[in-house]
């Protein structure tokens, strides 16, 4: 199930200023009527109803203590689409969306089918891997499954589901869309290392649980046999408008039936998000503080250790049950050099890989001027608290600075994925993206005889550099940095939200009515602020 694509690990966060240029984001904007309160509905409550609509009668507390980590939740529709929007996804908008952009095999989707319990994976003959819509339309009728990746990059209805998905779970929120014909298996039993939700959008299918083999595993397995998923745990059709939930680990398949074709989309979420993945993060801050404090940590490794260490020597020598001892002391001792201030940090470091690949909020900016620098009495918040993370550290020289990090600007097209939309620091022209099939067409030609080209200049250095410019580059975390005197006008701006705040407390908070002034400047032009009257 959700086997997602990985698209390579992403850059860890740098804490310094690093301005990415404004990258596309697809939807219309939606002015905020702010006029009418300085109070504003939260976006994580809108998250909330949306998450909580698929639940059913569930309420979401009641899926976090019950559930959650915990046990299957089937929520029967029954058919009247209460759940979620009918024609979420389908094979009609899988080949509308293929006809519309440019997509690859094995890049944005794997097409599969099964021959004699034999997996065959469709490549193209010829090697190019560009899909086109009829022969996706071929392939399926053919009995291939399909596996599309990521389609919230460009259908608006499963974008705004991911994106509440983020909210709640405070955590990125993958899907996977699987268009399966009658008589047919897309996977073979096996388990996932996401939390996942899957919503049938079309058709139905039978599905098969099987009790984990790991509890909350950390890893996907790979293909499972009989012998290894046990006696089956819940035996179940999902009909159109149905959601279910289950656990990382929780072994799954699932199959048509002789007449329906069938699209489902999975939702995952809390993929490497355990404790012992945050340790991982902070443990070596705290061993580092163990050095600086405690000779022990100091001390040099025993002499000839690895004469008597290792998987070739005996585990039960006296020498290495010595060694282990003292290591096992080491890590008892280790507890009481943690410091609060090292968890905080190590919190930050997931916060913007977070705010550097989640989904960019469904609202634009709503083309306000900067006017309200003008007026003392003018009143200000950020527009979406929950795309901004204010992190405190130091520059290169030492100095005190506070960053404020934002989601603001990210790219939805590249979500869970490497962003190519900027390349040698262009922006590409959102023209580009309106291009009908014709023009798609017109392009392909030129690649071709662009590729044409490349391989009667293969081996030139030149173009090996150029070919270096073009890769795709991981996320970060877009960022401005302001200096230390800042800092309590920003924690105080962030703490008011969503209550607007007056420009005339913020300068006060502030040590220069300029300096200040210069920051809410700079805030909004980076989409990130909104007035209230």
């Amino acid at each position: 199930m959700s086997r997602s694509k990985q698209a390579g690990r992403r850059g860890k966060s740098k804490r310094a200023e690093a301005e990415a240029a404004p990258e596309r984001v697809t939807k219309k904007a939606k002015k905020l009527d702010a006029a009418k309160s300085d109070e504003v509905a939260s976006s994580s409550d809108a998250a909330r109803e949306v998450v909580a609509k698929l639940l059913g009668e569930t309420t979401l507390d009641q899926f976090m203590t019950d559930y959650f980590e915990k046990q299957p939740l089937l929520v029967r529709s029954e058919g009247n689409h209460k759940l979620f929007d009918k024609g979420l996804f389908s094979r009609q908008k899988l080949l509308e969306t293929v006809g519309s952009q440019e997509l690859e095999f094995g890049k944005d989707m794997t097409v599969v089918r099964y021959v004699d319990n034999e997996r065959e994976n469709y490549l193209p003959d010829n090697g190019k891997l560009g899909v086109k819509k009829s022969q996706l339309s071929g392939l399926l009728n053919k009995g291939y499954s399909c596996q599309f990746y990521q389609p919230q990059r460009y259908v608006d209805g499963l974008f705004q589901l991911n994106s509440s998905f983020e909210q709640v779970f405070g955590c990125l929120a993958g899907a996977s869309a699987y268009l399966t014909p009658p008589a047919s298996q897309a996977l073979p039993p096996h388990h996932d290392d996401v939390e996942v939700f899957i919503i049938q959008t079309e058709g139905r299918k039978k599905w098969k649980l099987y009790r984990p083999i790991t509890e909350l595993a950390g890893e996907h397995s790979s293909d499972l046999s009989s012998d290894l998923t046990g006696d089956i745990w819940m035996e179940f059709t999902l009909e159109e408008g149905d959601m279910l939930y289950f656990p990382r680990g929780v072994i799954h398949q699932a199959c048509t039936d002789e007449k329906q074709f069938s699209t489902h989309v999975t939702i995952s979420v809390y993929q490497h998000n355990s404790w012992a993945n945050f340790l991982e993060v902070a443990l070596p801050r705290m061993v580092r503080r163990a050095f600086d404090s405690d000779v022990s940590f100091r001390r040099g490794l025993p002499v000839q250790y690895l004469s008597y260490m290792g998987t070739q020597f005996d585990p039960e020598s006296a020498t290495a049950k010595k060694f282990v001892a003292e290591c096992k002391a080491l890590v008892g001792k280790l507890s009481s050099w943690v410091d609060p201030s090292d968890l905080h940090k190590a919190a930050d470091d997931a916060a913007l890989d977070f705010i550097a690949s989640r989904l960019p909020p469904a609202t634009a900016e709503d083309g306000q001027t900067a006017g309200f620098l003008l007026e003392s009495d003018s009143k200000i918040r950020f527009r979406d608290r929950s795309y901004v993370r204010l992190v405190l550290g130091e520059d290169e020289e030492k100095e005190t600075v506070i960053s404020v990090y934002h989601s603001m600007r990210n790219c939805r097209l590249h979500h869970m994925g490497m962003c190519s939309c900027i390349l040698n620091g262009e922006e590409e022209d959102e023209d580009d993206e309106d291009d009908g099939e014709e023009n798609d067409k017109d392009e392909e030609d030129d690649r071709e005889e662009k590729d044409k080209d490349d391989e009667d200049d293969e081996g030139s250095d030149e173009h090996d550099e150029e070919d270096m410019g073009d890769m795709p580059i991981p996320p970060q975390a877009q960022s401005i940095v302001f200096p230390e005197s800042l800092v309590s006008p920003l924690m105080r701006l962030y703490s008011s939200y969503p209550a607007a705040t007056p420009i005339s407390e913020l300068v006060q908070a502030g040590e220069d009515e300029t300096e200040v002034r210069g920051m809410l400047l700079r805030l909004w032009s980076e989409g990130l602020l909104e007035t209230s009257d």
